[in-house]
């Protein structure tokens, strides 16, 4: 079974596979997961829910 979803967009009509949009998804699927995994570091675009998030992730930075 092959969803519709890739039969319509990852596999061209003669049956070959659209390697511009598998990569274009894959390149959106790595960002993505990237900034699920990626530590906190306290800033606007990365901030942690807790201190104690932020002081887990590193152990390092100053108190303040």
């Amino acid at each position: 079974y092959v969803p519709t979803f890739f039969s319509q967009h990852l596999i061209y009509p003669s049956n070959h596979l659209n390697y511009t949009a598998i990569w274009a998804l894959l390149g959106t699927l790595s960002q993505d997961l990237q900034a699920l995994i990626e530590h906190p570091n306290g800033t606007k675009t990365n901030p942690a829910a807790t201190c104690k998030e932020l002081m887990l992730a590193h152990p390092s930075l100053p108190d303040g």
